[in-house]
């Protein structure tokens, strides 16, 4: 009886944390994707040479990918709220850095920014840790969902900021940043209202399941691997778009836009899939829409990106999604941070390298060659999932 009505007075406690956090991966998403998108731009004009292009963007992913596991181990230390309120507050200053680096033309400053706003990213990657932990795992495929919708949401503010002020302000890159940077504030302020509930997810964490278990790092590969293949297509496709085929800003803007839904949205099918699909079969959907996509990239003009990179954004979903939810899985208790710290380093790893590499790999082979090498990562994919799921 006891335990029942704790559990009751909880419900309302973990209510408000999920809203919460929510609103976190919103508005930190907002603040990752606009250096995912402005990056290599903002890269070829500070540096004039494309083979430094993407390394903002580099800076970004490896940034995180280092920040991955001193996140989940701050978190096991001091707790959750007090880490997403230092990161928080992190990226809003280094999101107003950054701004300044452009007004003044700095590349070294702006990737020193950049650093921060990495950083936070780290820490935005456990916010579906915390959302999921200590919930029934009946409930993970609508929370996945709400949680893949808040990155959607993030989307918006942290792209079409730069198409709408675009011709309208004589700085536009600038202002934006700083819109974001206020954002970030935001959402450190909204995070007063969390309630740390370790107790309650202790008692709640359920006996890890032990198929998931024994494909953790099957899992990880896969899921850094699709990392892997959607950066290596999207990093450069701004830069492609913009200083190779010359096209505007909010051109590019608009297919990563349609990319970055596409990465997120299908997330509300995941739940329905998995009635009738095994999880297996989900990750081989993913995998045919990465193929797919990356064929369809070979279209010329503004279609053929809008269209492939829509279609590489499905693909990560249904990968990325089903392989996390087996993650999150097979750990539990004290064993669930070390777990995740682990797989974030690998998934940012595997990005970070794609978003080092994919500027001088533009140079030197060409968007053809780009997608050559993209297929065949693909098709080792599928190779890797065959293996593993044939059992």
């Amino acid at each position: 009886m006891h335990r029942a009505l704790a559990a009751l007075g909880a419900a309302p406690a973990t209510a408000v944390n999920t809203g919460v956090l929510l609103l976190c991966q919103v508005l930190g998403i907002a603040g990752v994707v606009s250096i995912q998108f402005v990056g290599s731009v903002v890269g070829e004009r500070l540096a004039m040479d494309m083979r430094l292009a993407t390394l903002p963007v580099a800076v970004l992913v490896l940034s995180s990918a280092l920040g991955t596991w001193p996140a989940s181990q701050l978190m096991r230390r001091f707790g959750r709220r007090p880490c997403f309120i230092a990161a928080a507050l992190l990226s809003a200053g280094c999101l107003a850095l950054a701004a300044r680096a452009v007004e003044r033309s700095d590349l070294a400053l702006f990737c020193a920014a950049v650093v921060g706003v990495g950083l936070q990213g780290a820490f935005v990657q456990q916010v579906r840790f915390a959302i999921l932990e200590g919930q029934p795992s009946s409930s993970a495929p609508r929370l996945l969902t709400l949680i893949q919708l808040a990155s959607a949401a993030g989307i918006v503010p942290g792209i079409s900021l730069f198409g709408l002020l675009e011709g309208r302000t004589s700085s536009p890159m600038p202002c934006v940043l700083r819109i974001l940077a206020a954002l970030q504030a935001l959402a450190a302020l909204s995070l007063v209202a969390y309630r740390p509930q370790e107790a309650l997810v202790a008692g709640a964490s359920a006996a890890p399941d032990a198929r998931a278990r024994a494909l953790y790092w099957p899992m990880v590969a896969l899921g850094a691997g699709a990392f892997l293949v959607m950066s290596l297509i999207m990093v450069p496709t701004p830069l492609q778009m913009c200083g190779v085929e010359r096209r505007s800003v909010q051109e590019a803007s608009w297919v990563i836009q349609v990319h970055l839904l596409s990465m997120y949205l299908p997330a509300l099918s995941v739940g329905a899939l998995l009635r009738w699909a095994s999880i297996a079969a989900l990750q081989g959907l993913g995998l045919m829409f990465l193929l797919v996509g990356f064929l369809l990239s070979w279209v010329p003009g503004f279609e053929g990106h809008l269209v492939g990179l829509a279609l590489v954004g499905v693909g990560w979903c249904y990968v990325f999604v089903t392989a996390t939810t087996l993650v999150a899985r097979s750990r539990s208790g004290s064993e669930r941070f070390r777990a995740q710290g682990v797989n974030d380093l690998c998934v940012f790893a595997a990005s970070g390298a794609a978003s080092l590499t994919s500027g001088a790999l533009l140079s030197a082979l060409g968007w053809s060659g780009l997608l050559h090498l993209g297929l065949l990562l693909v098709v080792g994919l599928m190779a890797l999932a065959w293996n593993v799921h044939r059992a």
